[in-house]
């Protein structure tokens, strides 16, 4: 995500990004259940935020 916005992505291409990320690692837990979910979409954020921990 953050390399796409360096390089001038829009917001709703952010948008989708983040979405796939959440679906593949919260809601699908890396394959691990709700493997019939095709897509998370976000839709009218007006504000984000994430704790990245390594």
């Amino acid at each position: 995500m953050f390399d796409a916005h360096h390089a001038g992505a829009s917001e709703r291409d952010l948008e989708r990004i983040v979405a796939a990320g959440l679906q593949q690692s919260y809601f699908q837990e890396g394959g691990t259940r709700a493997g019939d979910l095709e897509e998370v979409e976000l839709t009218d954020v007006d504000y984000i935020e994430f704790d990245v921990r390594g």
